[in-house]
């Protein structure tokens, strides 16, 4: 006797499918800690670190912008030419470590960036002894700089906090008169200023990344419903029928020498329940398929010179609206597709415009009844689709004399 084959059941099919699905999702990007908007994590991708890098050049190129005041204070502060070259070349030396020492730490660790924070921070210090009080002005730039360290707000806070108090010291130290009559002591307030700044795009920005989380796990929540949606479509559309077309042919080959009619029933089965299994197949997947106008276009062409039909149609689809364009392109495959098996025509004509195709043939205007009710093909389905997209499907006789059929889409 035939051993019987056997078949992996179904389910299991699904769930391997499931579990392949879930694991090609794409996942959603984990929180970041919280930080600054030009703040990079250490241990980020190379495309984290180019945003990051762009990101900190535009504000900081911008921030320089502001530093020309703290040059011209510098030149109109009464001292002798030698001390006003020596104080500008010890700025243009504050300003590059400050434009470019995020360099040093894109791939640091918070203990790395802090010591490069901190250089940057000695050497702003530093010029108190060159270029005087007015040097406070520079340290909004250590301020700037330390959100980019800032794994966590705490460690901004602290440097913007002690910079303040470094600056209330100076303008002590200067006197208050003088430090109001020059301004220092309007410094601090400043100063706070660009860190209750920094808070607020630093807060925004880690709104925006949860935002950013939450949508990527929709996304991948979506694509894994998707793919096992399509799984326990196929479980129900080939499950039952492969399972009873392998256990009729089975039966079908230990009957053909006992009983061929009887095996010749089983084989008849067979192949109806084949092509029952390929309509239920079609059905599924004919909601995962967009068609293309173009192709559909170039398909038909040649089908119909195929046939010998003579044939009218637009070389592409790009009159065509974007929003029709799919719509456009299953009515002329469906219409085609009934000229040749149906229409016997000698001469087929397509016209397409921004909002309307038609498909005209000289045949019969007959159509098969079969084509025009099996739900998902032929007219009904076309309808369906037309609805679904505010459109209009209509039928007629052509002017060629057979049979006609318009889609349009209604005026909005």
């Amino acid at each position: 006797m035939t051993e019987r084959p056997t078949l992996a059941p179904m389910s299991e099919a699904t769930n391997t499918t499931e579990v392949r699905g879930a694991g090609n999702a794409p996942t959603g990007s984990r929180a970041r800690p919280r930080s600054f908007p030009w703040a990079v994590p250490p241990g980020a991708s190379d495309d984290d670190i180019r945003i990051g890098r762009r990101r900190w050049y535009s504000g900081a190129v911008f921030a320089l912008l502001w530093q020309v005041l703290e040059v011209i204070a510098v030149w109109n502060d009464g001292r002798s030419l030698r001390a006003h070259v020596v104080s500008t070349i010890a700025l243009a030396v504050l300003y590059a470590a400050y434009l470019f020492a995020p360099e040093l730490m894109w791939r640091r660790s918070l203990r790395g960036r802090v010591v490069v924070l901190a250089g940057v921070a000695l050497l702003a210090g530093l010029l108190l002894f060159v270029v005087g009080p007015l040097a406070i002005w520079t340290w909004l730039l250590v301020a700037a700089l330390s959100g980019f360290v800032a794994e966590r707000f705490w460690v901004a806070g602290s440097v913007v906090l002690a910079i303040v108090g470094a600056q209330f010291l100076v303008a002590l130290g200067t006197g208050w008169d003088q430090a109001v009559d020059s301004g220092i002591l309007f410094a601090p307030v400043i100063t706070v200023s660009v860190g209750a700044s920094m808070l607020f795009f630093g807060r925004q920005r880690e709104a925006e990344q949860r935002l950013g989380v939450a949508q990527d796990e929709i996304t991948r929540l979506a694509v894994v419903e998707e793919r096992a949606r399509f799984s326990r479509d196929l479980h129900d559309v080939l499950g039952h029928s492969l399972t009873v077309v392998a256990m009729k042919s089975e039966l079908a080959a230990r009957l053909v020498d006992v009983d061929p009619i009887r095996a010749r029933t089983e084989m008849q089965d067979v192949e109806r329940l084949s092509r029952e299994a390929l309509q239920g197949l079609r059905r599924a997947v004919s909601g995962y398929r967009e068609a293309d106008l173009d192709a559909e276009l170039v398909s038909a062409r040649a089908a119909l010179a195929a046939a010998g039909t003579d044939a009218s149609l637009p070389h592409d689809g790009d009159a065509a609206a974007d929003d029709v364009r799919s719509l456009f392109a299953w009515v002329l495959r469906e219409g085609v597709t009934n000229v040749l098996r149906h229409a016997a025509a000698s001469r087929v004509r397509v016209t397409l415009t921004r909002t309307a195709l038609t498909i005209e043939d000289d045949g019969t205007g007959v159509l098969e009844a079969s084509a025009a009710v099996t739900p998902g093909n032929g007219l009904r389905g076309l309808r369906e689709r037309a609805d679904a997209v505010g459109a209009t499907l209509t039928t007629g006789t052509s002017d060629l004399g057979g049979f006609r059929l318009r889609v349009e889409r209604n005026r909005r």
